[in-house]
């Protein structure tokens, strides 16, 4: 078994103060941007909220090609002008993005632009090829975007709107993702004032035979280790050890918990791996009763 990194050398004060916020404005968007406002305002954070006109959605003969983008640059700048009129706005600083072209080019510039923290976006599970993809946006950007991501998946319920997250579920493999994104757990239960679990899972032989108890002991060691001696006096973290399937225990045991959201080291999938099976990232985004929010290594 690895030995988890000491967080004296791993774990980095992490604060957000740049939250971007995808659209399409639809319901499911909505609830995400309602999600991110109030993350932006027990943060302190600036809000972005980006709609991207895609042009190869609109596959039309020239003649009719200008008036539909016409209208559809219109509704776009009605949609946005909307969601800055929101009440759930008003107390929070923001700022709207009309972007041209494709999410997949114009992403990183947005988020380099803005010095973009964190990006919020939400997904909904399709018919057809939908039934193993999160939806072509989401999955595009829980790919690519160089930083972390918190999405609201298919089953995510984001809570009401003067519900702040109050429990906090890091899933720890003790891979090189774990030394970055337990910063993010840890300053995010600090900021939020949240409980906080931390969560291994250990694979089970044979499926039912429960690992050794050595095992055991040895992972909620690791898991201790992970919490910094700053964090003591705020936070007192609780180890979880669970034996199975990753993916399956990790959503399990956010049901158990109560989760409000669940935080994941993950490494960057390879570019076919949605036609090949899916990671465990991937399957948590798409079954998890709360908002996945994703690390990078």
């Amino acid at each position: 078994m690895k030995v988890a990194t000491q967080p004296e050398a791993a774990m980095q004060r992490v604060a957000i103060r740049n939250i971007l916020v995808l659209t399409d404005f639809s319901q499911r968007s909505e609830a995400a941007l309602g999600y991110a406002a109030r993350w932006a305002r027990k943060l302190g954070a600036m809000l972005h909220i980006a709609y991207f006109i895609r042009p190869t959605s609109y596959a039309l003969a020239w003649d009719v090609y200008g008036p539909v983008m016409e209208k559809v640059w219109e509704d776009g700048r009605a949609g946005l002008a909307a969601i800055d009129a929101s009440p759930e706005l008003k107390d929070v600083l923001h700022a709207t993005y009309l972007n041209p072209g494709e999410i997949h080019d114009g992403l990183d510039e947005l988020i380099a632009a803005q010095k973009v923290d964190l990006v919020v976006l939400a997904s909904a599970a399709r018919t057809g090829l939908g039934k193993v993809l999160l939806g072509s946006t989401a999955e595009s950007v829980f790919r690519t975007a160089p930083c972390p991501v918190l999405m609201l998946g298919p089953n995510a319920q984001p809570g009401e709107p003067a519900h702040r997250p109050q429990t906090l579920l890091f899933a720890a493999d003790f891979g090189p993702a774990t030394a970055r994104a337990h910063g993010f757990a840890f300053s995010l239960a600090q900021e939020l004032q949240a409980r906080l679990y931390l969560l291994h899972v250990l694979a089970a032989p044979g499926g039912n035979t429960a690992p050794p108890a050595r095992e055991i002991e040895t992972a909620e060691r690791q898991l201790r280790a992970l919490v910094p001696p700053v964090a003591e006096s705020w936070c007192e973290p609780v180890p979880l050890v669970k034996a199975g399937e990753p993916a399956a225990e990790i959503i399990k045991a956010a049901g158990e918990v109560g989760a409000d959201v669940i935080v994941l080291g993950a490494r960057r999938p390879p570019r076919l791996s949605v036609y090949t099976g899916w990671a465990n990232a991937y399957t948590v985004l798409h079954n998890a009763p709360c908002p996945v929010l994703t690390v990078r290594e």
